[in-house]
């Protein structure tokens, strides 16, 4: 074949049989019609390049690629290769192409080729022609049977292919009970999904070397498909060109499905730990390596992107009171080998401050020594929330039945007092000798009559206090509200000649009911300018700023100030008076704590005698 030399006439060559020509300028391809005879195709099935590619078995493509046919013909006029195509039934038929360079350009590429194809599936069928099958010894039979492993041997140049006893066996067949081929694996057996992966790694493996290992589905006699991992090992000619080809698979279905159980079961542990804002953590004692699970990472609003930090840096989320109580329980699992269970306050990657209850216990090696400690982490902050609210709740219902009874107390104690008193006057009237007698229990009567209705009406201002509470809270500016009580008590500021002093700038608003805030700063003022010290000018100062996220107001007076030690408990009750000098009623100071109370605001006092006093009201 390699004498042939002779230019065939171009208009000829489909009178051929079995020739080729190919015009590389154009990239046009001919052949002639016999080749689809062979293959049982179609008359004009395979009649160019494209539709001969569409038949050619895949590691053989490269073969009749543009460029490397360039490459082969760039020193060499001739060249010959076998190429396997597939007939009408699936089932390879091998070629061997010779072709000859006819024409080249000016810088020795070739520009036309032309050729034969040579049916030489005969050799298959040849007994004589073809390479047996591997013969291997008696031990190594016994290997190869004794483990639970299929072997194959592949010959790429004929490709034949040797199946072990096992390799059937674990695909459910006898020996030789269906076609050993590698069309048979590649277009029967392989799962139609694994197709393009094999192709790959084998293509990768034969003319790139990488290593050839995968995990594939095969259908069994059953009609099921299992999992094998299949490996394989390559042999190459002096030149380079894959020889040969042998490997192994390994039935691995339990693994994978007990794989995709344990992933499965992972998945549902995660996303059942996400709704419950559970997560796991584990400290190694040795390394101080901290390990958190994903839904750990979400309680700790803790990037995915970054490390894991050491434990040192965990402790860091927790503040100052709850960081001595974790470290106390840690350290005692660690020495001690006891578990702890604990809740306390935690602090987020992202400063957001959370109730966390932490579980853990020792983890012991094979020899009893403490090696690390393994526990859950669980959110409980709405929970805990809750119970807080709730403690609050009851604390403040507990002070609400307080008042209560209270307030029944005064109604009962001071009515009844009146009437009382009504009472016995109208008796001694009915029993009056004179007339100038009976004038002056009628006195009595008016002003007994004037002190009810002054309780009703203070009662009744308790209870409208009450009643407000309901009412919206506003931004209200200090400035706003002490010029608005400054006019209403204006009569009380110029007769005694007070002064009135204001710093709101470090503080200009509160958010608060009006009406409260309005009635504190009138009894506080009035308090001040009624408890002044004689023939000195009363001087009341006001104040505000932040505290601890909260806002303050302070008013500071030179009055005659307040024995605290003797009235401390006394100061924000009913009707006690502290100053026999005064005409005070214990009223006042018994309302604005009543109304700072019910907006959860706090109040603190100090006085010195002769001196002045200072109200501190925390909102």
């Amino acid at each position: 074949m390699k004498t042939i030399r002779e230019s065939w006439n171009r208009e000829g060559y489909l009178d051929i049989p079995n020739f080729w020509a190919w015009d590389l300028t154009s990239n046009t391809f001919s052949i002639s019609d016999n080749v689809n005879a062979i293959l049982s195709l179609p008359s004009q099935t395979i009649n160019n390049l494209d539709t001969l590619k569409s038949h050619l078995f895949s590691f053989d493509a490269k073969w009749l690629d543009f460029d490397t046919v360039k490459e082969l013909t760039k020193n060499e006029n001739y060249f010959e290769q076998k190429i396997r195509l597939y007939n009408a039934e699936g089932n390879f038929q091998f070629f061997q192409i010779n072709g000859y360079v006819e024409l080249r350009d000016k810088y020795e590429y070739a520009l036309l080729l032309k050729g034969t194809f040579t049916h030489i599936s005969y050799l298959i069928e040849n007994p004589n022609k073809l390479p047996q099958p591997p013969v291997h010894k008696a031990e190594f039979e016994l290997i190869i049977n004794g483990i639970e492993a299929g072997i194959w041997d592949w010959d790429l140049q004929f490709d034949t292919i040797w199946w072990s006893s096992k390799f059937y066996e674990l695909l459910g067949y006898q020996d030789d009970e269906i076609r050993t081929s590698f069309n048979t694996f590649f277009n029967t057996l392989l799962h139609k999904d694994d197709k393009a992966k094999v192709e790959q790694l084998i293509w990768e493996h034969l003319y790139e070397h990488k290593p050839y290992k995968t995990e594939i589905r095969l259908l069994c006699r059953s009609g099921e498909y299992k999992w094998f991992q299949t490996s394989g090992q390559a042999m190459w000619d002096k030149d380079g060109k894959p020889i040969k080809m042998a490997g192994s698979i390994i039935d691995i279905t339990e693994t994978v499905n007990y794989k995709s159980s344990l992933l499965k079961n992972e998945f549902l542990l995660n996303e059942s730990a996400k709704l419950a804002r559970i997560g796991a953590w584990e400290v190694d004692i040795k390394t101080q390596k901290v390990y958190w699970s994903e839904s750990t990472k979400v309680i700790h609003e803790f990037p995915d992107n970054l490390e894991t930090p050491s434990l040192a840096e965990t402790l860091s989320y927790y503040p100052e009171t709850s960081r001595d109580k974790f470290i106390k329980a840690f350290d005692e699992s660690v020495s001690l080998g006891r578990a702890f269970d604990i809740s306390c306050e935690f602090l987020t990657y992202l400063q957001n401050k959370i109730w966390v209850r932490v579980i853990g216990s020792p983890l012991f090696d094979i020899q009893g020594t403490i090696i690390g400690v393994r526990g859950v982490i669980k959110n409980i902050d709405e929970e805990k929330q809750k119970e807080l609210f709730l403690q609050d709740s009851l604390k403040i219902i507990h002070e609400q039945n307080r008042k209560l009874l209270n307030f029944a107390h005064i109604v009962s104690h001071n009515i009844r007092l009146h009437t009382s008193n009504l009472e016995m006057v109208s008796n001694f009237i009915e029993e009056c000798d004179t007339e100038y007698e009976r004038k002056l229990l009628l006195d009595n009567v008016q002003q007994i009559s004037k002190q009810l209705s002054e309780t009703i009406s203070q009662l009744n201002e308790v209870l409208v206090t009450q009643s407000q509470v309901q009412q919206p809270k506003v931004r209200i500016c200090f400035d706003d509200v002490l010029t608005k009580v400054k006019s209403i008590i204006q009569s009380e500021l110029v007769l005694s000649g007070a002064l009135i002093k204001s710093n709101f700038s470090s503080c200009e608003s509160v958010y608060y009911i009006p009406a409260y805030l309005e009635s504190i700063l009138i009894n506080l003022l009035s308090n001040a300018i009624q408890f002044r010290k004689p023939e000195v000018c009363p001087k009341i100062t006001l104040s505000s700023w932040i505290e601890n996220n909260k806002t303050v107001l302070q008013i500071e007076d030179n009055g005659i100030g307040i024995d605290l030690e003797k009235y401390k408990y006394k100061l924000f009750g009913m009707h006690h008076t502290f100053h026999k000098q005064t005409s005070g009623k214990g009223f006042g100071l018994f309302l604005i704590k009543n109304q700072l109370d019910l907006m959860g605001s706090k109040i603190e006092v100090e006085s010195q005698e002769n001196i002045g006093t200072t109200f501190k009201i925390t909102f």
